[in-house]
């Protein structure tokens, strides 16, 4: 029987497959994001001798060696990943452009250098010259005498010279910079496209799994955010790592988002400098304002992953002159302010409508934990009224539609790690009732 192929129309944003073409897809509701896709269908004899062997589960465990995690040489990496690199384990790391994703994996490799003397790490870009990465690793103080380096972008001969280093060095880490750049040969689909994507992962994979080494793979992120290329570039891999961070700021944090060797609840924090990615090991420091007394200041208390990470919201209230008075969040829901602001227009009877309402997270840290509500609330009625709450005061809790607010599991653990810092007073549903209690509170 003759191999024919498979015809099918995929969407590039979500994944999903249909019989036909379509202009919107009915899943995820956008347009024009669905592209024929073609596979070779393996014909019927193909296979037709091959038998699975089966085994106990408990021999298999039995008979595994399970051997220990590299240390990447960031200890917020590691939280991230769980403890280090597994021997074996595909890392897809994605992000904005210019977030700062070679540089970190450059620097990666540079403490491969100084924690494993024997092993050897392997780079290749197919985007970038050989020329401008040796001037960033210069400029990162990395020294590239263990580090190998390609800039083929045909995936087969990548593999296949590899392999080669593989067998006369003892190479640990090997990273791909990026998915998008590299393309396999006679397979449809230019470099990058949703076809090229999948097949090139594939063999990425295999790789790593049959010459048990550590491999990264960089991927480039649609404009919604998202990886590019189709969902399923995600179930191929052991781990997806997300790199976020504003281009023009400091602040970068590490979030995993799938990790079959550790949590997905663990962030790590970064701040990028002239010299590269320096670990952030106290956030609350870093996004703590504690320099005195001022109007429109308070301290939040968040919860990133399973960690508490202290910050300070700062509120700017002026006179509008507008009919629709504006509405400016940054760090947080721009929409989660409106609700808090209609919350102290009604049960506060502040004139709220009546003013432009700018609202920031120092730092650069974006907060989506209800527990700042009450922060926010505070903030702004400290702009709003003139009432100055100290930096040391630290305000708790997530504020209802009824201005009630409402426990959190989190607080004990909270106000334990609250004190430890140096806050004298922590507000929340312990001690407040309802948002009406901030008028009781000024220093």
């Amino acid at each position: 029987m003759k191999s024919r192929n498979k015809v099918a129309f995929v969407c590039t944003n979500c994944g999903s497959s249909f019989a036909s073409w379509l202009g919107r897809c009915p899943d995820c509701g956008e347009w024009n994001t669905i592209t024929e896709y073609k596979e070779a269908a393996a014909s019927g004899e193909v296979g037709s001798n091959e038998v699975a062997s089966f085994a106990p589960l408990k021999t298999v465990l039995k008979d595994e060696v399970h051997p220990g995690k590299r240390p990447s040489g960031y200890q917020e990496l590691d939280r991230v990943l769980g403890g280090g690199f597994a021997e074996d384990q595909v890392v897809l790391i994605s992000g904005e452009p210019g977030v700062g994703k070679s540089t970190l994996l450059l620097s990666v490799l540079g403490h491969q250098k100084k924690t494993a003397d024997s092993l050897r790490s392997v780079y290749i870009s197919s985007e970038e010259e050989p020329r401008q990465l040796s001037k960033r690793a210069e400029r990162l103080n990395v020294d590239t005498g263990a580090i190998y380096f390609s800039g083929a972008k045909s995936v087969e001969a990548l593999l296949s010279g590899l392999e080669e280093v593989v067998k006369k060095e003892k190479t640990g880490l090997v990273i791909f910079d990026s998915l998008q750049g590299m393309y396999l040969s006679g397979n449809t689909g230019l470099p990058g496209s949703m076809n090229q994507s999948k097949e090139v992962l594939l063999r990425i994979v295999e790789f790593a799994k049959k010459h048990k080494v550590t491999a990264i793979v960089v991927g480039h992120i649609t404009k919604e955010g998202d990886i590019a290329g189709p969902k399923f570039l995600e179930h191929m891999v052991d781990t997806v790592l997300f790199l976020e961070g504003e281009r023009m700021g400091s602040l970068r944090i590490v979030r995993a988002f799938k990790n079959r060797y550790g949590p997905t609840d663990e962030v790590g924090f970064f701040e990028m400098g002239a010299e590269g990615m320096a670990e952030v090991v106290n956030p609350s420091a870093f996004f703590l304002d504690w320099e005195g007394k001022a109007v429109g200041k308070a301290s939040i208390g968040v919860r990133q992953g399973v960690r508490v990470v202290f910050a300070t919201v700062e509120s700017l209230v002026v006179a509008t002159s507008l009919a629709f008075p504006k509405r400016v969040a940054k760090g947080m829901d721009g929409k989660r302010l409106e609700l808090i602001l209609a919350i102290l227009k009604k049960y506060l009877k502040l004139p709220v409508d009546k003013f432009d309402i700018y609202v920031n997270v120092s730092g650069g840290l974006r907060v989506d934990d209800p527990l700042a509500d009450l922060g926010l609330a505070a903030a702004v009625f400290s702009s709003l009224t003139n009432k100055v709450f100290s930096p040391r005061n630290l305000f708790l809790g997530e504020v209802g539609l009824l201005g009630n607010i409402r426990p959190a599991s989190a607080l004990s653990r909270i106000n334990k790690e609250a004190r430890r810092l140096g806050f004298i007073k922590v507000y929340s549903s312990q001690n407040i009732r309802d948002i009406t209690g901030l008028k009781q509170l000024s220093d």
